[in-house]
């Protein structure tokens, strides 16, 4: 068959004039492709084959005068290519070192090349700019999924290191939109904190506003009466178009229409739109986005004053998505959180944005308290089985982790208890029990302290009020009265006494201060047997009494002395009984953090096979033996990611969370709360993307670098072979690029058709054979529905939502889903097919052809460079030549992941396409159902849903899985077009290559290069000719170290140059030997490969619906 790449050797070499082969450079630098210019005469050291890419059987025949480079040869020559050892690298710190060298060296290039501009250099600058764009980090998306109260928001704030930077609400937790945050890569110190938040828009408010009205609404017209019940539909609908609308009254409101209120003035303004939000803080974009995503019902003061207020409008029911940007280090390598709220919201935008981000997660963490995550058997659950099967149709099961929250919740006796950790803590309880009753006995001797402390204070008031007394007589003897001692007082309180005999009521108190009073005019009365004072007695007394008090404040200030020291003896068995009891707490959570993580494996790994040998039987009941393993199920379990995660104590050691009393005991270190591991993981998930993205960016800026050094290095001259030489070495080498072209097509048309016939025997057999049962038990599933309530039918008003709802509702009671339950019967026959089909077999048969199609490039490089070294043919010129093939090999290696990764998006698009098929032939009876309305109208829907499904039974599932049929042919199409393409684009890069570069070009001898552009190209150049060395640092080598091993290498390869010259003459028969042997090697390769070609093609009944692709590419690339 006459076929693109055929057409692509028959075309004439590059023989007409530089203008042309300068226009076809440039179209092809426009398609990403390699420019390829003449030979580089400036190029000093040759590039080995590495044993790695050299093809299994292919001969040493096939290899004379390989590249004599360092290093991988055995040879004593340093290995100096420094892009080349990091094209083959899978170290991922050496690669990003890397490409940010390389985005220097590019940035070098385009200003160098700025300063003359020409369609050439045009063409250049514009590959450089689009290679440019290809250094920021890719997106890996994480999506995080969990029931309500899971923790999700803390987690992720957690993982954030922000107390607090997702938006909630807590009392809407069930209509949260999707919530989108990655890193922020702008450098404005304005803006550290970024969101957007995305309305919906007019047509999808007008639409939600249609469901609601449908809930709000009773038969009569009126605002229902279940409005005022909060958790009913008619509340949720009542409190969403209230929120949006708080100045509508209920009676405006039941005589509304849908597009009215979304055309008013205040609502149209922020339908479709989206808010952008830049802060300095995360408190303050917090408190920004809050103000769109709160409700403001959450006012606590009178009801009356309430209603004064006048109530703005909300947003939240608007919101479609949210996107916040953070520099978290967690974020930083390019992972993407999406917290998803689940995909049957009521509104359908938002399910729709929460769907698509399901489809395009690489990982999936799914968040569940771990006080119900083991009970519970969420890990096996997995959220429902259509959830589960859907992860298989995905093919997204090793990307799943588990987060068990809220670790810190825990009783520490249960927990000893039973998880058998008596023994283990028993000598902590013993420790703290003693620690325990050591502190009561010090609180005891405390206590005795101070009642001790608090009878002297008794005897100290005692003789402060005795001096006062003594003082007074003192100041009367010194007016010249006559004074006496005072009479003993009999209720005077006593030193030493009893405490309770100090502590006398305020009765007594009056009493003794009246006692006082009249001592004192009994002093003033003078008796015939009392002896007068003198001053030396009074103050002789007085001096006792000041001593006497002196010594009891001494007293008292030991007493406060040792009852601090107890007190810190207290406070150091407190301290130390708490860490003992930390302790033990440490080892109850986690004891339950380990056996949660291997119960929860366990779970996980019997969920898949529960749902593997429901299949099973599904497929062949016959021959199912349930003792047979379908996979290895211990190793599903190994490889499960599980994170026991507290949110609160990572937060409170990480000196967040001041305003909250929360104790962080049993974590000693922010490690024990598994966030900084979860962070790390964030990291991890990205680094096989990462590593990918590096590796072709540098294998396509090895490419460029060998085009441009081929453009810069060409001083105008061309080739100085003769005509007659140039015809024959034109023809060799045509003989050779029209083996390779048929070899090339060929392997791709079996890839093709190895892929068609395993969607066929894996998918559309199983399709196929699937749909008679689906057909046969769909009206028992309609039945099932509204059957009675003991058999697990669905209330009526639950029944009513889900229809009013084209058949998916989430309520009370869970999510419904009745196209899904009427495609279940497809759904468990196909999920292992299907998986088998896109997770395995077509990965092989891409693998297959990658490995292929390298043997092919090398063993055409090899015949080619054999020719061209028996002949002198530009000698130097081929060094660039095999580092531009190897390259082409390593794109041709790296094609199928970039192959799969598209495979993988359109397969989860076409694996989702069943049930929207379904719900479209549903539609009809969901529409009947939500207008009936008064008595018997349970009884009128029921029957109108079962008399629908058995009338379009033997319609819908073949419509559906038609459409899905169409989808994946579509897909087929199109990923072996982009296979296609990139074979084209290598094939054509090698094409001119090769033919310029060993055939070499008829020059316009009249034609000069301007000065400027010569010198430009000589600047460039120089840049091409010492890069390399810039690239030693992300081999862990310095840049003196690359100098002197490139003038090791130059002298090396000098030497060899004038040796070669040498011994030129002596070699010559031995080269023509060599070229012969190669020549007939691949004449006899020629031939059995045709003898293979001549087996009938089983698939060449598809060629008129399948055409060649070559074909249809070449039909499609402009001339």
């Amino acid at each position: 068959m006459d076929n693109g790449l055929r057409r692509s050797v028959k075309r004439e070499p590059s023989a007409e004039s530089d203008a042309s082969n300068a226009s076809n450079a440039s179209d092809a630098s426009h398609k990403g492709n390699v420019k390829p210019e003449p030979e580089d005469a400036s190029s000093l050291s040759e590039f080995p084959l590495r044993d790695s890419d050299t093809p299994a059987g292919a001969t040493s025949a096939l290899q004379p005068g390989l590249d004599q480079g360092s290093g991988d040869d055995g040879s004593n020559e340093p290995d100096t290519d420094y892009l080349e050892r990091l094209c083959n690298e899978n170290t991922l710190p050496s690669l990003e070192t890397g490409v940010e060298a390389a985005s220097y060296l590019l940035d070098q290039l385009q200003n160098t090349l700025s300063t003359h501009r020409n369609p050439d250099v045009d063409s250049w600058i514009k590959t450089i700019i689009d290679l440019k764009k290809r250094t920021a980090p890719t997106r890996t998306v994480v999506g995080v999924v969990g029931n309500t109260g899971a923790g999700k928001s803390s987690v992720i704030n957690a993982l954030l290191d922000e107390e607090r930077l997702l938006p909630t609400n807590c009392l809407r937790a069930c209509t949260a939109s999707p919530t989108e945050i990655s890193f922020n890569y702008s450098d404005n110190p304005l803006e550290l904190y970024r969101a957007e938040i995305e309305f919906i828009s007019t047509e999808d408010w007008i639409r939600e506003l249609q469901v609601l009205f449908s809930d709000l609404l009773d038969s009569s017209g009126q605002i229902s009466r279940e409005a005022t019940k909060t958790d009913s539909d008619a509340g949720i609908a009542y409190a969403k178009v209230k929120a949006v609308y708080p100045q509508e009254t209920r009676e405006m409101l039941a005589k509304a229409n849908p597009k009215d209120l979304a055309n008013k003035p205040a609502v149209r303004a922020i339908l479709g739109t989206t808010k952008k939000l830049k802060e300095t803080t995360a408190k303050r974009l917090y408190q920004g986005m809050q103000h769109y995503v709160d409700s403001k019902e959450k006012s606590t003061g009178p009801a009356d004053h309430r209603k004064k207020v006048d109530v703005p409008m909300e947003y939240w029911p608007l919101i479609k998505v949210v996107r916040i940007f953070t520099k978290a280090r967690a974020l930083s390598t390019g992972a993407v959180i999406v917290d998803l709220p689940g995909v049957q919201d009521s509104n359908a935008a938002r399910a729709a944005v929460a769907a698509n981000y399901m489809k395009s997660c690489t990982g999936l963490w799914i968040v569940a308290p771990i006080t119900r995550a083991v009970d519970d058997k969420t890990a096996k659950s997995l959220l429902g089985d259509t959830f589960k099967r859907q992860l298989k149709y995905d093919g997204t099961y090793s990307a799943v982790s588990f987060i068990c929250s809220k670790t810190d919740d825990i009783s520490i006796t249960e927990a000893a208890e039973s998880l058998g950790l008596e023994v283990e803590t028993s000598e902590s309880w013993e420790a703290a029990e003693e620690m325990r009753k050591t502190r009561l006995s010090l609180q005891s001797q405390i206590n005795n302290l101070k009642k001790k402390k608090a009878m002297l204070g008794e005897q100290l008031d005692d003789l402060e009020a005795e001096t006062d007394v003594w003082e007074e007589l003192q100041s009367q003897i010194s007016n010249g009265e006559a004074v006496y001692a005072p009479s003993a007082n009999p209720r005077k309180r006593k030193r030493g006494g009893t405490p309770s005999a100090s502590l006398n009521s305020e009765t007594d108190d009056n009493q003794d201060a009246y006692d006082s009073s009249s001592s004192d005019k009994e002093n003033s009365q003078p008796e015939p047997n009392r002896k007068p004072l003198t001053e030396d007695d009074i103050e002789e007394h007085i001096s006792s009494l000041r001593t006497q008090r002196k010594q009891i404040r001494g007293e008292r200030r030991s007493l406060d002395s040792q009852i601090a020291g107890l007190r810190q003896e207290i406070d150091k068995v407190q301290q130390e009984r708490e860490k003992v009891l930390a302790d033990v707490k440490a080892i109850c959570i986690q004891g339950r953090n380990n056996y949660s993580r291997g119960a929860i494996k366990q779970d996980f790994a019997m969920g898949i096979k529960e749902l593997d040998q429901e299949n099973a039987v599904e497929e062949d009941d016959e021959n199912f033996d349930p003792d047979e393993d379908i996979r290895d199920y211990d190793e599903v379990a190994r490889s499960l990611p599980v994170f026991c995660v507290s949110s609160r104590a990572y937060q409170k050691l990480s000196g967040r969370l001041e305003k909250d009393d929360f104790q962080s005991h049993g974590f000693l270190s922010v490690e024990d709360t598994e966030i900084p591991q979860l962070q790390e993981h964030a990291k991890k998930l990205t680094e096989a993307g990462r590593t990918s993205h590096c590796r072709r960016f540098l294998n396509d800026i090895s490419q460029l670098l060998n085009s441009m050094k081929l453009w810069s290095g060409n001083d105008g001259t061309g080739s100085t072979l003769t005509d007659s030489e140039k015809r024959l070495e034109e023809q060799h080498l045509k003989k050779l690029l029209t083996h390779l072209e048929e070899e090339l097509e060929s392997s791709l048309k079996s890839s093709v058709n190895l892929i068609r016939e395993s969607l066929e025997e894996h998918v559309f057999e199983n399709i196929n054979t699937s749909i008679p049962s689906a057909i046969e038990v769909a009206p028992d599933t309609a039945y099932s529905w509204g059957a009675p309530r003991a058999e697990g039918g669905l209330f009526w008003a639950t029944y009513k939502a889900t229809v009013r709802r084209q058949g998916v509702y989430s309520g009370a009671s869970g999510p419904r889903d009745f196209n899904q339950d009427l495609f279940d019967p497809i759904s468990r026959n196909l999920a292992t097919g299907w998986e088998r089909a896109f997770q395995r077999r077509l990965p092989a048969i891409l693998e297959s052809f990658a490995k292929e199609t390298g043997v092919k490039l090398q063993q055409f490089h090899q015949a080619a460079k054999a020719r061209a070294e028996q002949r002198h043919t530009n000698i130097t010129g081929l060094v660039t030549l095999s580092s531009q093939i190897l390259a082409h090999i390593r794109t041709v290696h790296g094609l199928p992941a970039v192959v799969r990764a598209k495979i993988t998006e359109l397969q989860r698009e076409a694996s989702r396409q069943f049930t929207p098929v379904i719900c479209d032939a549903m539609a009809n009876a969901y529409t009947i159902c939500t207008n009936e309305h008064g008595q018997g109208s349970y009884a009128r829907m029921k029957d109108a849903m079962i008399n629908h499904v058995d009338t379009t039974r033997h319609s819908m599932f073949r419509q559906a899985t038609e459409v899905v049929k169409g989808q994946l042919e579509t897909m087929c199409r199109s990923v072996m077009h982009d296979i296609a393409e990139s074979i084209q684009a290598v094939f054509d890069t090698i094409y001119m290559d090769y033919m310029r570069t060993l055939v070499g070009a008829e020059v316009d001898r009249s034609r000069k290069i301007p000065i400027e552009e010569r010198d430009m190209r000589n600047r460039v150049n120089k840049i091409l000719l010492s890069c390399d060395k810039m690239f030693a640092p992300a081999l862990g080598e310095s840049a003196f170290e690359a100098d002197a091993m490139e003038a090791t290498t130059d002298e090396a390869v000098i030497d060899n140059a004038e040796a070669y010259g040498a011994n030129e003459a002596d070699a010559e028969d031995k080269k023509e030997l060599l070229a012969n042997e190669a020549d007939e090697l691949m004449q006899a390769n020629i031939r059995q490969q045709g003898s293979t070609n001549e087996v009938e093609d089983p698939f060449v009944s598809d060629d008129e619906e399948f055409p060649d692709v070559m074909d249809l590419i070449k039909k499609e690339r402009p001339s």
